[in-house]
């Protein structure tokens, strides 16, 4: 049996879903959101309902939230973070006609207050206003302020092969291709079996496959439809008990790593987040090196273009220093004290 922590998620699949569901996506609603195949395509649904026109986006987007609104000819501009991942609203410079505007609570950390939501909302009313709550979502009570559009990647939380949320109405028909999530599920059942063999020719594989299956989406302008077998795993998550699991794990985890000088959190309040367990290191790929040749997988912000760092310090600095932690319901309370011991010395063995 093969020990790795973190890294995409594996699976078994399931026989009796898999035979009523295969090849077929669904048109029901999941916490009455539209269900998609991912939140990139969440946000694809979202730019194609309007003309090309300026769309801003936090400096620290990847290329997942840059990308579907390029594909329908917007223009995008950046905007500024603060140092606690907050909207700086000076480097916002809103025009008259319709814009859009993206936002996220980055690790739970507010973007925004709602009353700085409705002040804007009140100064530019053709303002169009998209809230990506994935890093959250767990612990979201859509209380306050109601953007126009709420998006979500929902299989960042659960070992479901595809799966996005999208709240807000829009118009047109949805891809009912299915190349994306059974590419996913077999890479997922591999990565389960190599688990539990130990088979090299395995890992090879499905590593090759989880670093390349995005090009099916990215490659497509059309939004797709979450699949029914997605929306089947997904319909019976225990929700209760993911939110327990991964707040456990986060406070076991973020107790273990006080004990490095070197870490600091990005978002250290179990509770508001706990996708992962965010922090900042001195030497983050060595640290990152390291670790994953012992098996610990931790994620990082994709490379950020050299327009993005040049106007917002805090974005290049989180793509140059951040590590995320795995805390996610897969793992227990021991698991956690595996990695945060792992953590801190490697952290401290790196840093002196």
């Amino acid at each position: 049996m093969i020990r790795e922590y973190g890294y995409e998620y594996d699976a078994a699949l399931d026989p009796e879903i898999w035979e009523s569901t295969k090849g077929k996506t669904t048109d029901k609603k999941l916490f009455d959101a539209l269900c998609l195949r991912s939140g990139r395509d969440a946000l694809k649904a979202i730019a194609r309902q309007y003309k090309p026109c300026t769309v801003w986006l936090p400096a620290l987007a990847c290329d997942s939230m840059v990308l579907p609104f390029r594909q329908y000819g917007h223009q995008i501009r950046f905007y500024r973070l603060d140092p606690d991942y907050a909207v700086d609203r000076s480097s916002l410079a809103f025009g008259k006609e319709k814009e859009l505007f993206l936002y996220m609570n980055y690790f739970g950390k507010k973007a925004l207050t709602s009353e700085e939501l409705h002040e804007l909302k009140k100064e530019h009313r053709d303002l169009v206003f998209i809230e990506d709550c994935t890093h959250d979502l767990i612990w979201r009570a859509f209380t306050g302020f109601q953007p126009d559009y709420r998006v979500a990647s929902l299989r960042k939380w659960l070992p479901i092969p595809d799966g996005g949320l999208l709240w807000g109405k829009v118009h047109g028909s949805f891809s009912k291709d299915t190349t994306f999530s059974e590419t996913r599920l077999k890479a997922q059942n591999m990565r389960r079996e190599f688990l539990q063999t130990g088979e090299a020719e395995l890992k090879t594989e499905f590593r090759k496959i989880f670093s390349t299956v995005s090009d099916i989406m990215d490659n497509d302008p059309e939004p797709a439809a979450m699949s029914a077998y997605a929306y089947a795993l997904a319909g019976r998550t225990d929700w209760s008990t993911v939110r327990t699991a991964r707040k456990t794990n986060a406070e076991t985890l973020i107790e273990i790593l006080r004990g490095s000088e070197h870490i600091r959190f990005i978002q250290d309040e179990p509770g508001k987040s706990d996708l992962y367990v965010a922090f900042t290191v001195p030497n983050r790929d060595e640290v990152q090196k390291r670790l994953s040749a012992e098996g610990i997988f931790n994620t990082i912000i994709w490379p950020l273009s050299e327009e993005q760092k040049a106007i917002c310090e805090t974005a290049g600095f989180t793509e140059e220093n951040m590590l995320a932690a795995p805390c996610d319901q897969r793992y227990t309370k021991e698991d956690m004290e595996t990695i945060g011991r792992e953590i801190v010395k490697v952290v401290n063995d790196v840093n002196g």
